[in-house]
């Protein structure tokens, strides 16, 4: 008799890996919604795939890589609904240990399955198996052959719900450490079957079945995957990190990988706030003893780096071997070789090697992310090796062969130089991590070690200063055509004319943001003018946000848009303006917009299903250079990496001196 009533769902949870697992391959693509592996940060909420899918930590603590829970009311909330289409399958999976007297609910969509409003919504309890109620109301699921899972071992939970099953056997299936589980608690026919709800790890709504043990690496899948496509081991397990080096103050040449690659030499190299500042000059840091890589064939190597400005010249950022071009198994990473802000990725292949470019600029100002993969199951030689900055594969490169499978060395890791001799870095680096394994964007290191500053950018144009930002994170401005007023603002004039930011805007860290400005126009329509955009069309680029005078303001979804529309007002006056991007709610105030600290409630277009904020080039006062010039005065442009309240806007321009902007 089933204790609980619980809903459908494709999980699949598991500890150690699982040889000999068998089932057809599957027919369909698959797609990862998401995965939270419990290990990319302190608190266990970020989302593995990318998407930036976090999930609310209701004190839960972490150790080995998994989330523990004591079996007290304690869970995690995913922020936002889960993204389930009713007539999709789908594969859900997690590693789960449960203790012997562990009575607790592994993970539920919606807070009560039972409820008369959870139609689409599953659970997966340890003393159990698995529940789904479908569309029509009615439960289907599978419960453990051996009762429950609580014996204190790590096994692996997968479960697929496919609408499309011809009987309620396949509409359901539960499997424990890859074996389809025959004993079933409900069988019913589910019509369609999930729906999008948020999803409660760790407790029955943090309320009841307080689950005891570990959870690691919870992943729904759309598509119906394979048992040998299940995953085989705890993220924890399967990174293989080999080196990492934070440069944390008071210990910054330590590994903390574990593996004792310490480094050595800090000429030319100062440690501050965090990270590793490099000034040009004669370096001699290299790891004390050799890394050795040469059991790999696969490597992920990321970093993150900030350009000094002004510092132009070609120089090296690492390099496994004295020369890596003329080295087999060797690889580098340049700064600015090709142009200024560009980076080189470099693995010596079998005869051959093979770069990648990035785009210009795409690491001339702010804190970047940056990874190299080489990835030898990839035949084509445009597809072995890969560069991210940001989270982005750049599609600029050239390849000269394709990977033979050849492993990587055992040699010394050089950073800042060519083996202390020459193409001297200058610029600050942080967080350098080396993994033995492919890694996936989702995978990467989303945040600096360090403390992350709210400040993204700020431009004042200040008379002399006038593409200058005033953060010091180095994200200058170029246009033309745009001239100072004498009272220090940006005046344009509705000919084709406006600003761009140099290097694509460093949002990459961040899941809100605020944008301010103040603005004066008579512009009224038909015409309407591009005050803000990020990329040249934000209409299609997901986390991408805009806000064209008298026309609409507002962010691009994952799907649609969340407009705001009549935010302007073309009188010839000053005006004070918000653009707030807020991850943390759930409804149409996700995205809001306030003139003169008054929040602008109509609205063309209401979509909550957030978007990871895009690292894109911000165009001022036109789209991309050249279409719907806006006309008008623009001052105090200021993005914050955070969803600010009204209290805290600015309240005045910030020139002249000492000359208050009065909102009414």
């Amino acid at each position: 008799m089933m204790k609980l009533d619980k809903a459908r769902l494709i999980v699949a949870c598991a500890a150690v890996a699982i040889a000999g697992w068998a089932m057809p391959a599957s027919a369909d693509p698959v797609y990862y919604i998401s995965h939270w592996d419990f290990g990319a940060d302190p608190l266990g909420e970020f989302d593995y795939t990318g998407r930036n899918d976090l999930v609310n930590n209701g004190g839960v603590t972490m150790a080995d890589g998994a989330a523990v829970f004591d079996g007290t009311a304690r869970e995690f909330i995913s922020r936002h609904n889960v993204d389930f289409s009713p007539t999709a399958p789908y594969t859900i999976e997690c590693f789960v240990l449960a203790e012997p007297d562990c009575n607790g609910m592994i993970m539920e969509l919606t807070r009560e399955i039972n409820l008369p409003d959870s139609k689409g919504s599953f659970y997966i309890y340890a003393n159990e198996g698995v529940m789904v109620k479908g569309g029509n109301g009615n439960y289907n699921g599978e419960q453990f052959d051996k009762g429950n899972i609580c014996d204190g071992q790590w096994h692996h939970i997968a479960v697929i719900v496919n609408p499309a099953g011809t009987t309620a056997v396949d509409q359901v299936q539960l499997y424990l450490d890859g074996v389809r589980q025959t004993k079933r608690g409900a069988y019913n026919n589910l019509g369609s079957n999930l729906s999008a709800y948020r999803l409660y790890i760790g407790s029955r709504g943090g309320t009841s079945f307080p689950f005891k043990g570990k959870i690691d690496d919870v992943r729904v899948t759309e598509g119906i995957l394979s048992t040998n496509e299940f995953l085989q081991a705890r993220s924890a397990e399967a990174l293989n990190v080999r080196g990492y080096w934070k440069f944390d103050d008071g210990n910054a040449l330590a590994d903390s990988s574990g593996n004792g690659n310490t480094l050595q030499g800090s000429q030319g190299v100062t440690f501050t706030n965090g990270c590793a500042s490099f000034n040009g000059t004669a370096s001699d840091m290299r790891t004390a003893n050799t890394l050795d890589l040469s059991a790999y064939k696969d490597v992920t190597i990321e970093f993150f780096i900030r350009k000094h400005l002004g510092a132009d010249d070609t120089a090296m950022i690492m390099e496994l071997s004295q020369n890596g071009v003329n080295t087999a198994g060797g690889f580098y990473l340049t700064l600015s070789e090709s142009r200024v802000g560009a980076i080189w990725g470099l693995f010596r292949l079998a005869g051959n090697h093979y770069h990648g470019i990035s785009p210009t600029y795409a690491v001339n100002t702010g804190w970047h992310h940056v990874a190299l993969v080489k990835d030898s199951s990839k035949a084509g030689a445009n597809d072995c090796i890969s560069l991210y900055v940001d989270g982005i594969r750049m599609n600029e490169y050239t390849g000269y062969s394709k990977d033979s499978g050849n492993l990587l060395r055992n040699d010394y890791l050089y950073l800042g130089s060519r083996a202390n001799s020459s193409f001297f870095l200058d610029a600050d680096i942080d967080d350098v991590r080396i993994t033995a394994n492919v890694l996936v964007p989702g995978q990467f290191l989303r945040t600096r070690t360090g403390a992350l500053d709210d400040a993204i950018a700020y431009w004042p144009f200040k008379r002399g200063k006038m593409l200058v930002d005033a953060t010091g994170n180095g994200n200058v401005i170029t246009g033309s055509g745009v001239t100072v007023s004498d009272d220090g603002s940006a005046v344009f004039d509705g000919s084709q004319s406006g600003f761009a930011t140099l290097a694509p805007l460093p949002l990459y860290p961040y899941s809100s943001m605020t944008v301010e400005w103040f603005m004066k126009t008579s512009m009224s329509n038909p015409d309407f003018g591009m005050v803000l955009e990020t990329t040249s069309n934000a209409l299609h680029a997901p986390g991408a946000f805009y806000a064209a005078a008298n026309e609409f303001a507002g962010f691009r979804m994952t799907t649609t848009h969340s407009l705001v529309q009549d935010w302007s007002t073309a009188d010839g006056k000053w005006h004070h303006y918000a653009l707030v991007y807020d991850w943390d709610t759930l409804t149409a105030d996700i995205v809001r917009v306030y003139r003169d600290g008054v929040q602008v409630t109509a609205r063309k277009s209401v979509n909550t299903s957030a978007a990871k904020l895009r690292a894109g080039t911000l165009f001022i006062g036109t789209r991309n250079g050249s279409e719907y010039p806006f006309v008008g005065e623009l001052d105090d442009i200021k993005i914050t990496g955070r969803a600010l309240t009204p209290a805290e806007f600015m309240t005045k321009r910030s020139s002249p001196p000492g000359m208050a902007i009065v909102i009414r």
